[in-house]
């Protein structure tokens, strides 16, 4: 199993409480290399066009993973985007 498959997992099963914006950075490159965005604000956008029609997801495929005081994103935010992978690896 890869590292990056082991980093899903943990934050799908074993969700911590936080986790570095430069771990969660590159795995939102790994797997949404340039679909993503973040402003001088607290939040990352990613839009993909697989995820449209989905529940829990914007109209243009679109969520936000929202950065904490710049340098952490909260695990209910890794959760999400571990989700996110997996739905579109099963697609």
């Amino acid at each position: 199993m890869a590292k990056v498959d082991k980093i899903l997992d943990k934050w799908l099963n074993n969700t911590p409480t936080d986790e570095s914006i430069e771990r969660v950075r590159a795995i939102i490159e790994r797997f949404f290399s340039g679909q993503h965005s973040q402003s001088s604000g607290s939040h990352i956008i990613i839009q993909d066009d697989r995820l449209k029609g989905f529940h829990d997801y914007g109209p243009a495929g679109d969520f936000a993973v929202v950065v904490k005081g710049g340098q952490r994103v909260k695990g209910r935010y890794l959760k999400r985007l571990a989700m996110t992978i997996k739905l579109l690896e099963e697609l």
